[in-house]
């Protein structure tokens, strides 16, 4: 069945987080500490989801880099940590097919969101960075409820304020716990290829998958 609704992501799966790696990176002292530094970030949202609390997204990305930089015997404050993140995170670039694909989607009548596990104001102040802020119908950060993705009552938190039927709405991301966590909900859901992303063998498999925003597109029609 289409959907007539959209629910996009944001970090990887339309934002270019190259920016955030390098920091990352030089931080750490190594390339290969940038995908530990964001397992561990999502690891620890979930850690806030089970016991019941809820940081900020920078927050814990700033704690996931401190824990990072001391498995690297390297000392860094969480002052410095999120002094060196939040900046990153909140000057990404869309990734080059995301504007005119988005574009092209709204045109074509779908009702679009963006959907985060970052903070309100660092969401928009990412969308306005990317020039994407007005492609969404709706701009929806979980700190409004204070459950972390892939939680289902997130995605269904989600749907309640779009107004569309859960089985209408389609989840787009480069995460599989993401697309999983919205299958879960009873939502379509399109896993984006993005290189080096795959989904999760032991999820809920995708409806499609895409390589690109414009391949998503092209897919509804367009």
């Amino acid at each position: 069945m289409t959907p007539s609704s959209l629910i996009f992501d944001i970090n990887e799966t339309l934002l270019d987080m190259t920016a955030v790696k390098h920091t990352v990176a030089r931080l750490t002292g190594s390339e290969d500490a940038v995908p530990l530094w964001f397992s561990t970030l999502l690891h620890h949202s979930l850690v806030e989801n089970s016991t019941d609390r809820f940081h900020n997204f920078s927050d814990i990305g700033a704690a996931a880099l401190v824990m990072v930089c001391h498995a690297r015997q390297r000392a860094i404050s969480m002052e410095e940590a999120k002094g060196a993140i939040v900046p990153a995170m909140t000057s990404l670039p869309a990734h080059k097919e995301v504007k005119s694909a988005l574009q092209r989607l709204r045109k074509a009548g779908f009702t679009l969101t963006a959907l985060s596990n970052s903070a309100s104001a660092g969401l928009q102040r990412q969308l306005q960075y990317a020039d994407i802020a007005h492609a969404f119908d709706h701009v929806l950060s979980v700190e409004q409820i204070g459950i972390y993705k892939p939680n289902s009552a997130a995605y269904r938190w989600a749907v309640k304020q779009i107004g569309t039927p859960a089985g209408l709405t389609m989840m787009v991301a480069a995460h599989g716990w993401d697309t999983t966590g919205a299958k879960a909900a009873g939502l379509q859901a399109a896993f984006v290829s993005r290189p080096g992303k795959m989904p999760y063998p032991l999820g809920i498999d995708a409806d499609i998958t895409v390589k690109d925003i414009a391949a998503l597109a092209a897919h509804l029609g367009a």
